[in-house]
């Protein structure tokens, strides 16, 4: 195995052994934090989220400033804005996931912990998402993007759009996220939550250097890529398909070691316990897990692609997805208050 790969695999077997810690202990998630808060206004979730994102976002986008990292060659910023796929396929997944109970990293995490409804999600995400990747469904999904997307002068980074100092475009997203900060933590301050949220923006940085700078060779250069579910488990999909095995990648690293880290973490806390699915909660989960796979395919990544290694690039395309994922979720929460 070259030095590159083992980089890539050491790397992101650390970053997701880490970000397994505050899933599962600190149940940092998406799908929680926006539920919480629009039926209780409990701010101290979206506070973790938010301080996450001032961290992801602040880092990277002085790798960029400062010519660290080409953060404008990742995926996300690539110069093809697919508007329509972002935002429906955003929205999707937010529906899936809320229905679900949980993200894909919250997900992951409850299926090493024993969970049999989270492990049927999980299957029915991993297996719908290949489908939309790589099997039959592929060609509509390309046919979509070809009649819809758009082709950009440059890339998708908000301050090329806006031709603006990215400086600029930085100051004054950090000066939002700041405001909304301390807002959460006036409501209800608690300082370990914040620290947790620090952490995942670090996770996130150290990504984008890891597999920018350290994992880089002059000779076969690549993408700087960062944190992501939905591509590890659309591979996981295809091979339960196929038989065939995905090369191995700082994505592939991060979600097996996620999936270790957390079965090791249950069973040394004594969290790990066979539970099996509620009645009539079966075909919930199914349906669940097969939104979010179609979602997070279409929309280029889930909450953790495109909600964190995604904004973090500050590319309109995360931000579309992010605000589809969003609505989707305080849409599909609202519905099963008032449902149930």
């Amino acid at each position: 195995m070259s030095e590159l790969n083992l980089w890539l695999i050491g790397g992101g077997a650390a970053v997701g052994a880490l970000f397994a810690v505050a899933v599962q202990r600190f149940r940092f998630c998406l799908i929680a934090a926006v539920g919480n808060f629009v039926l209780i206004r409990d701010t101290r979730q979206v506070m973790t989220l938010a301080s996450a994102l001032l961290v992801a976002i602040g880092g990277t986008q002085l790798l960029e400033i400062f010519e660290v990292v080409d953060i404008a060659q990742a995926s996300y910023r690539d110069a093809t804005l697919d508007w329509l796929g972002a935002a429906l396929g955003g929205l999707i997944f937010g529906v899936g996931a809320t229905l679900a109970g949980g993200c894909a990293a919250r997900t992951l995490v409850s299926t090493m912990e024993g969970s049999v409804h989270a492990l049927i999600v999980l299957l029915t995400f991993a297996l719908v998402a290949a489908l939309v990747q790589f099997g039959f469904l592929e060609p509509y999904r390309v046919a979509l993007t070809g009649a819809t997307a758009i082709t950009l002068q440059g890339d998708a980074g908000v301050a090329t759009l806006l031709a603006l100092s990215p400086w600029w475009v930085l100051l004054a997203v950090m000066a939002a996220l700041s405001g909304f900060i301390l807002y959460c933590w006036r409501r209800s301050p608690n300082p370990g939550l914040l620290l947790v949220g620090v952490m995942v923006g670090l996770l996130v940085v150290a990504s984008w250097y890891l597999t920018g700078v350290v994992a880089q060779d002059e000779f076969m250069p690549t993408r700087p890529s960062a944190m992501t579910m939905s591509g590890p488990l659309s591979r996981a999909g295809y091979f339960l398909i196929s038989g065939q095995l995905a090369e191995p990648s700082f994505a592939i690293a991060f979600a097996v070691s996620m999936a270790v880290a957390s079965l090791l973490l249950a069973v040394a806390t004594r969290q790990f316990r066979i539970t099996l699915p509620a009645k009539g909660m079966v075909k919930i989960a199914v349906a669940g897990g097969a939104l979010m796979g179609l979602g997070a395919i279409m929309a280029y990544g889930c909450n953790v692609g495109q909600g964190m290694s995604g904004l973090s690039t500050l590319s309109l395309e995360s931000m579309i997805a992010v605000v589809g994922i969003v609505s989707g979720i305080a849409a599909t929460t609202r519905w099963m208050e008032h449902r149930g």
